[in-house]
């Protein structure tokens, strides 16, 4: 029987962060964790669109393009703080745009040739080159040492898609990276990097999601990965003050009706059988996901183990086990203290005792199931 290495992956994935973390998690009261497993870096938050949908629509609307870079870690930088990652770690690179930096290349070249990397980007600027060395740098199946994935965000048919991304031809120009990229990767005979087109679940695509299976398809993607819209970023002084400030009133949730959604959800399963696509979904069963965006979820029935096993590295060294909370900066202290400074084991304490309003549609947290709910969480 043939390997499915790209769902072996993903259960490799799923069953990693939750064993990795698993023993602080439930034991180390004092909030202490293992160094984190999957890194996130945020090398800029500049992008050559303006999705209407953005987390950051306020920063790229709100400064001046000239001085968006401002702060940025240098090359140097940004090659220090993936010194300080473990050997068998996953490293996301992530935006922005990350291709609007110059250095990208360089800074991929020296992540891959140390573990396992991972690029999330829109493609517009995905060119035959930078296909061709991203094949070079990537290893012949998913798990080794290279990149293994990347990421390509596409909101639905052509010219949809480029209503949204503010851009005319936004959507061509990804379709031919992606081109570029697979004709490279067969050539040299490998898996890897993997494809995944990643969708938004929003208002304006509803009617269009049932679409994308067959896009993908035809697109040549490995994967359609489905992720819910979040609006915490809109939140002035995010991360930096308490998180327990904010209440779920705070936050302009999306909404969808809930037959709608319902609807379309169905009718895109259907398509991705009859596609031939792969599937994913929000990690929350159907139900949960069609009253995230019709109601309101409980934060009570989830959990989060993501602050012991994933850091995020913004775009000027501030570090973050979640959004929600600094703990530190890379330009101040090694990323190895921070991540068990007081700070850091202060919100991993908190986190154990109950979410925060902020936390729905996270794709971080981990719907706890009927069972779970019944007896409580032992670590509460």
């Amino acid at each position: 029987m043939a390997i499915n290495h790209r769902w072996l992956m993903q259960w490799s994935y799923d069953a990693i962060q939750t064993l990795y973390s698993e023993a602080p998690y439930r034991l180390s009261r004092s909030g202490r964790a293992f160094p984190p497993w999957h890194y996130f870096l945020e090398l800029t938050r500049r992008c050559n669109l303006r999705c209407m949908m953005c987390q950051y629509s306020t920063f790229l609307e709100g400064v001046a393009l000239a001085e968006q870079d401002a702060g940025e870690l240098t090359t140097e930088e940004w090659k220090t703080v993936i010194d300080q990652t473990g050997r068998f770690s996953f490293l996301t690179f992530t935006g922005g745009e990350p291709l609007l930096r110059k250095d990208f290349p360089e800074l991929l070249e020296y992540a891959s040739r140390r573990t396992r990397t991972h690029l999330v980007s829109n493609a517009v600027l995905l060119d035959e080159a930078m296909a061709q060395r991203f094949v070079q740098l990537a290893p012949k199946r998913a798990g080794g040492r290279g990149l293994n994935f990347i990421g390509v965000s596409l909101e639905g048919p052509p010219d949809f898609h480029d209503e949204i991304r503010r851009r005319k031809g936004a959507f061509s120009k990804a379709a031919a990276g992606l081109q570029e990229l697979r004709q490279y990767r067969s050539a040299a005979k490998k898996n890897c990097p993997y494809i995944h087109i990643t969708t938004v679940i929003q208002a304006r695509n509803v009617d269009v999601l049932p679409q994308m299976p067959r896009i993908t398809a035809e697109l040549g993607g490995d994967v359609l990965n489905l992720v819910t819209e979040t609006r915490m970023h809109d939140l002035p002084g995010l991360g930096d003050v308490s998180p327990g400030k904010w209440r779920a009133e705070d936050v302009d949730w999306p909404r969808i009706p809930y037959d709608d959604l319902r609807q379309a959800l169905e009718e895109t399963d259907r398509e991705a059988q009859r596609h031939g696509v792969e599937l994913r979904m929000p990690r929350m069963p159907r139900e949960e996901l069609l009253r995230y965006y019709s109601d309101q979820v409980d934060v009570k029935d989830y959990r989060c183990r993501n602050p012991w096993n994933t850091v995020f590295i913004g775009r000027t060294g501030d570090v973050y086990p979640c959004w929600l909370m600094k703990i530190g900066n890379v330009r101040e202290q090694p990323l190895k203290v921070i991540w068990n400074d007081k700070k850091a084991r202060g919100f991993r304490r908190g986190c154990r005792t109950g979410l925060f309003p902020l936390c729905p549609g996270c794709c971080h947290i981990e719907y706890k199931g009927a069972e779970d709910r019944n007896k409580g969480d032992q670590a509460n």
